[in-house]
């Protein structure tokens, strides 16, 4: 697994317990937002291939953090893109700790599998943007593969009994109510649905004119929100 950095802890991350975070390289997308374009672009992650994280490197500090850590989130760009992530997760399960998965939808039949062996105890997926919207605020144009297989996401997380989650990084100048109610609508249903504000930074697009919104303004989408998701929180 390509293991970009380490989180060593976090209480914010997986809900109600005290995890680490494996980020790990590659993504299927290129979001004008996105904040590490080193661990997206391919130019830029040639240059910090000899800074990867060894596997055993990350599992020895797991050892070590036996008596602290509850579960591990393995996020990143796009993790279902690593070849051996079952693997990798299957052992951090067999350690004695919880596992969750953030992912962008990509790869349902991988997300399945773990959920039906045992291995993933919690998943968040991200939701971009409206369906009508998804190509400009990723970047590229996906396939109808794509949609197919976050659908069947969609549909597994609503019918099974893992605990889940949605979140969208919201964003002025790229989301408007009208698309916040599509999205929320879109996942009609779910548990629980998190708006992340956006927070300025180094970005993929250097020119990208993005803006965080106001308290007033995120709790207004929250409440449009709250019409179609049993729960709806805001992470500032």
């Amino acid at each position: 697994m390509h293991i970009a950095w380490i989180q060593k802890s976090t209480l914010v991350d997986y809900p109600w317990h005290i995890a680490c975070v494996i980020f790990t390289q590659w993504c299927n997308f290129r979001c004008h937002f996105c904040h590490n374009p080193e661990c997206v672009l391919p130019e830029k992650m040639m240059l910090f291939k000899n800074d990867l994280i060894p596997e055993e490197v990350f599992f020895n500090f797991l050892e070590s953090r036996k008596w602290f850590l509850d579960g591990v989130s393995i996020c990143g760009w796009e993790p279902t893109l690593q070849t051996d992530l079952y693997d990798v997760a299957k052992r951090i399960k067999s350690m004695g700790f919880k596992v969750k998965l953030d992912t962008n939808g990509r790869d349902y039949k991988i997300v399945k599998r773990m959920i039906q062996d045992g291995i993933l105890d919690y998943v968040a997926i991200d939701l971009k943007h409206a369906i009508y919207s998804y190509d400009d605020a990723v970047g590229l144009p996906q396939k109808p593969e794509f949609f197919l297989s976050y659908q069947k996401l969609l549909q597994m997380l609503l019918e099974g009994n893992i605990e889940y989650e949605y979140r969208t990084t919201v964003i002025k100048g790229m989301h408007t109510a009208d698309d916040i109610e599509s999205m929320a609508h879109f996942i009609r249903g779910a548990k629980h649905y998190y708006l992340q504000n956006y927070i300025g930074g180094n970005t993929l697009d250097p020119n990208f004119w993005g803006q965080p919104f106001n308290e007033e303004e995120l709790e207004e989408f929250k409440i449009i929100a709250e019409k179609y998701v049993d729960h709806v929180g805001i992470r500032k």
